[in-house]
């Protein structure tokens, strides 16, 4: 099976049914390997070649059961594959929430959330438009991921990029590009209304040399 660079998913196909493969397990994790930009169209076509061979096939046939078995093999996989794309689609949506709403969909309240890691609702604020860079302690989004009952990378995600512009940045007029303000964590720390102990737990953590950069 090789073409050119304009080969469809049709040219593909043809070429299977033209050359007879069997709708086999190893055959679509081959056709997969050498045409992974047609996936979806491959894994369509050997599940519906599979259900075709099963209906034609003689129940007394000595290859009846290789068959069989190779079809339930090609099933599995399919399965296999919707259940990770399906996995898949759900962690990005859950990663692409706003740190806010990940809190509040496990029915939290973020406010409450901020104190109980030892952060307070301003820091958390930051985090939730994404205005502390640099690199932030693991511990930050270890403790937020377990009160909000989600891995720490999906925390991470929630509370990094792009800096947010707030509401009342959006509602008033500029001439040009809207500058947001950004801080480091331990300038954010510095400057919130935290008691020293917290204060000093933060820092301390500062020098830690494993913390994600955002």
């Amino acid at each position: 099976m090789s073409r050119m660079d304009q080969t469809t998913a049709d040219d593909v196909i043809l070429d299977l049914i033209v050359e007879g493969v069997e709708p086999t397990h190893a055959n679509l994790a081959t056709a997969i390997a050498e045409y992974p930009q047609f996936r979806e169209e491959l894994e369509q076509f050997f599940a519906t070649h599979s259900i075709q061979t099963a209906l034609e096939a003689e129940p007394e046939a000595v290859g009846t059961t290789v068959k069989h078995f190779a079809n339930i093999g090609v099933s599995r996989v399919l399965e296999h594959n919707f259940q990770a794309r399906q996995a898949s689609a759900s962690q990005s949506a859950a990663q692409s929430k706003r740190l806010s709403r990940l809190i509040q969909d496990r029915g939290r309240d973020p406010d409450e959330v901020a104190v109980k890691v030892g952060l307070n609702p301003a820091l958390l604020m930051k985090f939730d438009l994404h205005r502390i860079h640099g690199e932030v302690p693991v511990e930050v989004y270890d403790r937020l991921g377990l009160e909000a009952e989600v891995p720490p990378a999906y925390v991470i995600a929630s509370a990094t990029g792009p800096p947010i512009p707030s509401s009342r940045g959006n509602l008033r007029k500029a001439k040009g590009p809207i500058r947001i303000e950004t801080e480091t964590f331990e300038e954010a720390i510095r400057g919130s209304t935290l008691s020293d102990d917290l204060k000093a737990f933060w820092l301390g953590l500062i020098a830690d040399k494993d913390h994600p950069k955002v």
